[in-house]
């Protein structure tokens, strides 16, 4: 398995799904099994094997498509803050959000509502928010990532484990043609 070449087909699994995984309206078909991470994982797979001089093993598989929910969650999140800063509620954080349902809802007990209002009085409930959904989100590429790597692997690796790269032999000419004239005295 060569590290070195697993990084390119990575970089573009990666790109694709961190990218389709952070538009909206096209990020939805992440609920169907993490769609896009697996598919970034077949795309790179794909390339790491049309690539490879060597059959490619299923661990080559798991490998690239570890390194491409890696890549794809580090590109999901650049991609996916300055969309929600965009497309968000007028800059309000979640636990405002939530603050204003809760203000909505008529049987709501006044302990819930403290406790609400607490949290959301503390600054630092967002970052840790952030953080933990980034984790989240990382554990997720990586692990649906590896399942695309090596469905990738199934289906394009059509080499058998062990066997050399083809090779073709030389070129002889048939029995029934004479050889080829000596060249001619200097």
């Amino acid at each position: 398995m060569n590290e070195s070449r697993m990084l390119k087909p990575a970089l573009i699994g990666g790109i694709a799904l961190g990218v389709l995984s952070s538009l909206p309206l096209i990020n939805l078909f992440n609920c169907f099994c993490c769609a896009w991470v697996i598919a970034g994982g077949v795309i790179a797979a794909r390339l790491y094997v049309k690539d490879s001089p060597a059959p490619v093993s299923l661990g080559g598989g798991v490998v690239i498509g570890l390194l491409t929910g890696a890549i794809g969650t580090l590109i999901s999140a650049l991609f996916s803050i300055p969309l929600h800063l965009m497309t968000g509620r007028g800059g309000l954080s979640a636990m405002e959000q939530m603050k204003e349902a809760m203000d909505r809802l008529p049987n709501v007990p006044a302990e819930t509502r403290e406790m609400i209002e607490s949290l959301a009085s503390r600054g630092d409930i967002n970052s840790a928010l952030l953080i933990f959904g980034f984790i989240f989100m990382l554990v997720l590429y990586c692990i649906f990532g590896m399942v695309g790597g090596t469905i990738g692997v199934a289906i394009f690796e059509k080499r058998k484990p062990g066997s050399a790269p083809p090779q073709f032999p030389s070129y002889q000419p048939p029995p029934d043609i004479p050889p080829p004239p000596p060249p001619p005295p200097e």
